[in-house]
């Protein structure tokens, strides 16, 4: 029969005191590194104010944008664009004669496409023919011309006024006065919110500049013209608003 003696249990007795030893450390250190991270948590950021401002400012237009245009038909293709190709060198001369530079000129948008109907009787769709059209472009600088352009495009085929737009060729001056007043209201707003919440701004954290707004050109729809007993075509060019929005972000302290 085999004897138990104590030098049979001894390595058994020590290693589950070591590992109740081992177990109670890990504890204990998992508690501290639980502690250590509660008191290093990020302190809380300073309260900001967010705003957004707007300027704007009005400058007298210096130079005009035409667009004329013209819109031929025929059975043919080749038909439709002798047509427009003999107008739109009326209309071109006639433009020229007022005085503008032939580099001021510019034909957009030239297109050729089928006259399409559906046919009941053969069931299907059927091309009747083929109509060209085509855009003349034309700058100036001095704005009286806008109406005489017109007028001499109406006058010499074209059936079609697709544009009108004033501009101002120097927009950086207005560009600049525009921005200045935004971030002048964006500021104005933040101290008033902040001293309305008991305190006041500190700096400027966030500057964003929105891009500036440009005047839409002013639309015409097409329209054909008897011009025998036409009158001449008053234009008034007006005003151009320049404008801008910024939005900015402040840093806001309470009073003490």
């Amino acid at each position: 029969m085999h004897r138990t003696t104590s030098d049979d249990v001894r390595p058994r007795t020590i290693g589950q005191h070591s590992l109740t030893q081992m177990l109670g450390a890990l504890a204990l250190s998992t508690a501290f590194a639980s502690m250590g991270g509660a008191q290093q948590a990020p302190a809380p950021q300073a309260p900001t104010i967010f705003v957004q401002g707007r300027g704007e400012v009005q400058m007298t237009p210096d130079r005009a944008r035409v667009q004329v245009g013209m819109e031929t038909q025929a059975r043919t293709s080749q038909q439709a664009a002798q047509e427009n190709n003999k107008k739109q060198a009326a209309i071109l001369a006639a433009i020229q004669k007022l005085g503008v530079p032939a580099a001021n000129i510019q034909t957009l948008n030239y297109n050729v496409s089928p006259v399409q109907r559906y046919d009941d009787k053969l069931k299907r769709v059927v091309i009747d023919g083929y109509q060209v059209s085509n855009i003349v472009q034309v700058e100036t600088d001095k704005l009286e011309q806008a109406g005489q352009i017109i007028d001499a495009g109406l006058a010499n085929g074209s059936n079609r006024v697709a544009g009108l737009d004033f501009l101002v060729k120097d927009r950086a001056k207005g560009q600049d006065s525009a921005l200045t007043l935004a971030v002048a209201s964006a500021r104005r707003q933040a101290e008033v919110a902040a001293k309305a919440a008991g305190g006041e701004i500190v700096e400027l954290l966030e500057l964003t500049i929105n891009e500036f707004e440009r005047p839409e050109p002013r639309a015409m729809m097409a329209m054909k013209v008897e011009m025998a007993n036409a009158a001449p075509t008053p234009i008034s060019a007006g005003m151009n608003t320049i404008s801008v929005s910024v939005g900015t972000r402040w840093r806001f302290a309470r009073r003490p």
